[in-house]
């Protein structure tokens, strides 16, 4: 369920958002479109940070429940939800 993307994807991901500030004309930007670029880029990665880290803690929570829930079944997945949601709401997100 992980959400994994290569470096080459961020920096996919990373050249879409920038051009697509570059052409809006209602985006108005001050700075160096590298520094921009560079920012945009480390945003994306801490987002997958954070939620890589909701992941693990969802599922931390599902393996200590006293019933045995595998992985990938359906209360599994209503677990995971749940608990991912929670830790969003932690942070003041939602999914």
């Amino acid at each position: 369920m992980s959400l994994k993307l290569s470096k080459n994807r961020v920096n996919y991901l990373t050249k879409l958002i920038v051009d697509y500030l570059q052409k809006n004309e209602d985006v108005d930007y001050s700075g160096d479109i590298g520094n921009i670029r560079f920012k945009v880029y480390h945003l994306i990665l801490d987002e997958l940070k954070l939620f890589e880290d909701i992941e693990t803690a969802a599922q931390e929570k599902i393996v200590t429940q006293k019933k045995n829930i595998p992985e990938g079944s359906r209360e599994w997945e209503i677990l995971f939800r749940k608990y991912s949601t929670e830790e969003l709401a932690k942070l003041g997100r939602i999914w």
